[in-house]
């Protein structure tokens, strides 16, 4: 009964580690997070998109990563958060 216990634990930690790997490895860059967030500004009508896009060119979005997951901050409000190489956009923070 040990032994099986042994195996589990090892199979769920080999488990777990390759799950961290792919979510390192496919964790968004940030020039993938920046053409989100401009994807998403875009969907906005004409004069907001200008002025947002203005204000992205002045001040970019900080870009932070935890490996596993990575996230930009703009205007200390975070903007996006991206994992398994998908990014969601906050379109509130650039409000």
């Amino acid at each position: 009964m040990i032994r099986n216990q042994g195996k589990a634990l090892l199979a769920a930690v080999i488990i777990i580690l390759l799950v961290a790997i792919l979510l390192a490895v496919t964790n968004p860059k940030k020039e993938t997070h920046i053409d989100a967030i401009k994807f998403r500004l875009d969907e906005r009508d004409a004069v907001t998109n200008v002025i947002n896009r203005g204000l992205l060119a002045l001040k970019p979005p900080e870009y932070h990563t935890l490996a596993l997951l990575s996230y930009t901050k703009w205007d200390n409000r975070i903007s996006s958060i991206g994992i398994c190489g998908y990014v969601w956009v906050d379109a509130k923070a650039f409000k």
